[in-house]
């Protein structure tokens, strides 16, 4: 289950994924503890996570520890690991960073994403806009004949944009002010076979990260237009923060 949940929270990466899945601003820290995308070693992560799917609704933990700087191929990249061995690649760079792809127990070497995804710009101005593709994984339902899954794998285009650098959100770990929210909104037609048919699949996905700390809140919902799958939804919300 967790490593299924460390496949949203590298999409909002993908996204964002998510693109994919955080406290306060510490006096003294350098600029990279400062930023809102932390990368340094020693930083770990706890999350509560809420997915809701036609199966019903599953509450999971995930926790992230930051492994610092790795050489990848000659190019200096960061690493981050989730608890079932995952390990995230990023990239920090004049234009902001950007997610890789990510290596897990089954895989030698790490698998990286055709395009990387940009996770944050390295200029925060509001109503800053880019687009990055995501592909749906929340919209599934398990039902007969034994117990086949029904799932719909949709490529969709998102529009994403800084939307606020001050929004207040509250979360388990805490009441963060000042955070960076980010939306991304998209839509596509999908031909989902018989089950579904062609029906139109859209993405809404927020985020808001904090100084010092990353991010600390995320709210993903995957729609169609069918009865028969209609969506499917993903809390992600911090629930306590490390650092050495």
């Amino acid at each position: 289950m967790i490593s299924q949940s460390s496949l949203f929270i590298s999409s909002w990466k993908n996204f964002c994924f998510v693109s994919l899945f955080i406290l306060m601003i510490f006096s003294g820290c350098s600029k990279k503890e400062l930023s809102y995308f932390p990368l340094s070693n020693g930083y770990k992560w706890r999350y509560d996570v809420l997915l809701e799917t036609r199966d019903g609704i599953q509450k999971q933990k995930y926790i992230l520890n930051n492994l610092g700087k790795r050489e990848l191929n000659g190019v200096p990249v960061y690493l981050r690991e989730s608890l079932d061995g995952t390990v995230f690649y990023y990239l920090d760079s004049d234009e902001g960073i950007y997610y890789l792809g990510n290596r897990n127990n089954n895989k030698i070497k790490p698998e990286f994403n055709k395009d990387k995804k940009l996770v944050i710009p390295e200029i925060h101005t509001v109503n800053k806009k880019w687009k990055q593709a995501t592909i749906t994984k929340l919209l599934k339902k398990t039902g007969p004949p034994q117990k086949t899954v029904f799932e719909i794998f949709a490529r969709v285009e998102l529009e994403v944009e800084i939307e606020t650098l001050d929004a207040v959100v509250n979360v388990p770990a805490g009441r963060f002010k000042n955070c960076m929210k980010i939306t991304m909104r998209g839509s596509s037609f999908k031909d989902a076979g018989n089950y579904v048919g062609l029906t139109l699949v859209g993405v809404e996905q927020t985020s808001w990260y904090a100084r010092g700390v990353g991010l600390v809140k995320m709210e993903r919902i995957e729609t169609t237009k069918s009865n028969a799958l209609d969506k499917g939804t993903l809390l992600i919300e911090l629930a306590s923060f490390e650092t050495d």
